[in-house]
């Protein structure tokens, strides 16, 4: 039936699976581009310092490169720097000081009109003492005697802002760049933050700059207009400044962004190439590159990428297929896939580098992707991963597939070796034996081959250090990718499960009884998840962290409560379930906020699902009139439901938990029967609907509960006078 579903005819694709196949494209090609980088489709390279066996002519005409070509080099990036004109600045103080003296002298021109008291020589005499404008008595008489002054001064001062923003250049500074050649300059607006290229020989000195009209309806006085112009003609003055500092730098830059240029000699179809006897030189290998180049033609070239498409296409569907039925959980998951692709993609690029460097296959570090692959996906998928890998790993290191069996028997083992890996000890352990089967694997092949003894053990050798190396940078990313992935193992849960650990500590010292609670749950939770195989330190350290939102009003919880009267007792019983169920978003906002593993925060979100807080909504059933404004949602947790098994059984347990407390006569036969009834009521609500566990898993989970409970219950043996052995 698979192959039914996987030829059937497909309709728009959903955003999901658009982004799975954006995955596996991108992987694809970047796998290709990685073989074919440097691919010579001919044999191995000449070798330098080896003595040509006979005479070689260019059975071609071609050109090869001969090196760096210093003058068409230096003549480049001449051109560059010639291209580059000189920058010139607009002055924005120039403007400043012409607007400051406009506004002073309208100013002292406003002030004496309006004083009586003074004659009009001395007003003339202060008039001349802010003129910096070359004016006349006569135009300061018109200033003095005009009306139409304080309407005239902005409209000045917007022509003097348009006459200057344009770029005044000196007489001066115009003639020596027309000596010097320089006919295009590039004027920058610092103010305006623009820039343009202006010809030199239309920049404008003062003499050329026309004066305004003052035309404008606002200014009706002729005789005021024609001082504007005299004002206007005596404040302009050259604003544009050579800014050699700026100049210079462009041009730096300019002739910085030249590369080398090689220098290309042209050969002569049977010219010469290299005599018998001739050691080959780097001189030689050009050649024999350039012709090597021109040999391929094209029909073969696209045939050598199609066949090598085709193999990767198969190597990256057969992981693709089976996570599609088999590893759902990984399928679905764009991160993850991102993630396998990653590691395959580097591991591939890291053997072609050194496929490259000329180094042997033993240098690559092919089962770090395995490995990472069992830590953080898990065992299944982390082999098939490690037989695609294997493969393009001997495929880019010279198709010698007898190194891609050598990696998939080390790289299983060593997925076999992290299986249930807890500290980050055993995973140097885990390279050594990578090592270990790869050295035992190398000379197996070397008898098979027939290699001298010493051809051998080198290679075994080596292959020994590729599995050290493997250990130690295993140890040394694994806490990256854990981070950059959002995935948690073991050894991250180990070390949340720390009490020194903040949220945990605030847990232990805020709410004591909260933290004890946990610690039964998580027991219950583990062990439950070890009898049916799902993830038993995943539900126990998120058992640890399930309730930390009780913190923020762990009296109200009744674990908490030193005293018989409850929190409660006060309070309507809505605003009881309100506060009982914000212990969920609390506990979600404690944990975004400290970075908490997503992981461990389903734990918090799912933990109660979308129980019914039965206790408080009897009680508002006993204190409201009508029954049918009592809406049941109002006290049921937001969810979601558990999705997983591990959410699932923390679920299950901190209900057992906290319902065995209330037993009076906790007996086995009791226990049991709570366990039962609880999971049985969980059941039939509808909260274990979302998650894969079986009614077998019930029935197991259920005993094993029974029993923890019954140890944590035990039992003890009376002393006389009530006291035991130790006097306790």
């Amino acid at each position: 039936m698979l192959y039914k579903e996987m030829f059937r005819k497909p309709g728009f694709l959903p955003k999901n699976v658009s982004v799975r196949l954006l995955i596996v494209i991108a992987t694809c090609v970047s796998i290709v581009s990685v073989i074919y980088i440097g691919k010579t489709p001919y044999g191995g390279q000449p070798q330098v310092g080896k003595v040509a066996d006979r005479d070689i002519y260019a059975p071609i005409d071609f050109s090869f490169n001969a090196g760096i070509d210093d003058e068409k080099t230096a003549e480049k990036k001449n051109n560059a720097a010639l291209a580059i004109k000189d920058v010139y600045d607009i002055d924005p103080g120039v403007y400043d000081i012409t607007s400051l003296n406009i506004k002073a002298l309208f100013s002292t021109v406003r002030e004496l009109r309006s004083v009586e008291t003074i004659s009009a020589e001395e007003k003339l005499v202060r008039a001349r003492s802010v003129n910096k404008f070359g004016l006349s008595d006569g135009d300061l008489k018109v200033l003095l005697q005009s009306s139409d002054t304080e309407k005239a001064e902005p409209i000045l001062l917007k022509c003097m802002d348009d006459v200057f923003s344009q770029g005044i250049i000196s007489p001066d500074e115009r003639d020596s760049l027309k000596k010097q050649g320089k006919n295009v300059i590039r004027i920058r607006n610092i103010t305006a933050k623009s820039e343009s290229d202006a010809e030199a020989k239309s920049v404008r000195v003062p003499s050329e700059v026309p004066i305004p009209q003052f035309n404008e309806p606002a200014i009706t006085d002729n005789k005021l207009r024609a001082v504007l112009k005299s004002i206007c003609s005596g404040a302009v003055v050259p604003d544009l400044k050579p800014n050699i500092v700026e100049t210079s730098a462009r041009r730096e830059r300019a002739i910085s962004s030249i590369p080398p240029q090689e220098k290309l000699l042209d050969v002569l179809q049977g010219e010469l190439i290299i005599k018998r006897g001739e050691k080959v030189a780097p001189f030689h290998i050009a050649k024999f590159e350039a012709i090597r180049a021109l040999s391929v033609s094209e029909k073969k070239f696209a045939l050598s990428i199609l066949g090598i498409t085709l193999v990767v296409i198969v190597l990256v569907m057969m992981p693709g297929l089976y996570f599609r039925y088999y590893e759902p959980a990984i399928y679905s998951n764009n991160r993850y896939l991102f993630l396998i692709a990653l590691i395959v993609i580097v591991i591939t690029a890291i053997g072609k580098a050194i496929s490259l460097s000329g180094g042997p296959a033993y240098f690559v570090p092919v089962a770090i992707a395995p490995i990472l692959a069992g830590l953080l996906l898990g065992v299944r998928p982390a082999i098939l991963i490690a037989i695609v890998t294997c493969l393009l790993a001997g495929l880019v290191t010279g198709e010698r597939f007898d190194s891609s069996l050598i990696f998939i028997s080390g790289s299983i083992v060593g997925i076999y070796m992290v299986r249930s890996v807890r500290n980050r000890s055993e995973l140097f352990k885990a390279g050594v034996v990578v090592g270990v089967i790869n050295a035992f694997c190398a000379i197996g092949l070397g008898i098979l081959n027939n290699l001298e003894s010493d051809a051998i053990f080198k290679d075994a050798a080596m292959y020994l250090m590729n599995g050290l190396a493997v250990g130690v940078i295993i140890v040394g990313t694994l806490h990256i990718f854990e981070s950059l992935f959002h995935i948690t193992t073991n050894i991250s849960l180990l070390e949340l499960a720390d009490p020194n650990k903040p949220l945990l500590k605030e847990l232990i010292l805020k709410a004591p009884g909260t933290y004890h609670h946990s610690l039964i749950v998580g027991n219950l939770a583990e062990s439950a998840c070890d009898a049916i195989g799902a993830n038993g330190l995943l539900a126990r350290v998120g058992s640890y962290y399930h309730d930390i939102g009780k913190v923020e009003k762990s009296e109200y919880f009744a674990e908490n409560q030193m005293v018989s009267e409850s929190q409660h007792d006060k309070l309507a019983p809505t605003m009881s379930s309100l506060i009982i169920i914000n212990h969920v978003k609390d506990g979600l906002e404690k944990a975004k906020k400290a970075g908490l593993n997503s992981a461990l925060m389903d734990f918090i979100e799912q933990h109660h699902g979308t129980g019914l807080i039965y206790y408080f909504y009897q009680r508002a059933l006993e204190s409201v009139e009508d029954l049918a404004k009592l809406e049941e949602e109002g006290f049921r947790y937001p969810g979601p439901k558990p999705q997983t098994k591990e959410t699932a059984i923390v679920h299950l347990a901190d209900s057992v938990e906290a319902a065995s407390r209330t037993l009076q006569n906790p007996t086995p036969s009791n226990l049991e029967e709570l366990v039962r009834r609880i999971i049985n009521n969980k059941f039939i609500d509808g909260q274990l609907d979302e998650c894969d566990l079986t009614l077998k898993d019930l029935n197991m989970i259920a005993a094993t509960f029974t029993k923890v409970l019954t140890g944590v219950y035990h039992t003890r043996v009376q002393y006389p006078n009530g006291k035991d052995k130790n006097g306790t």
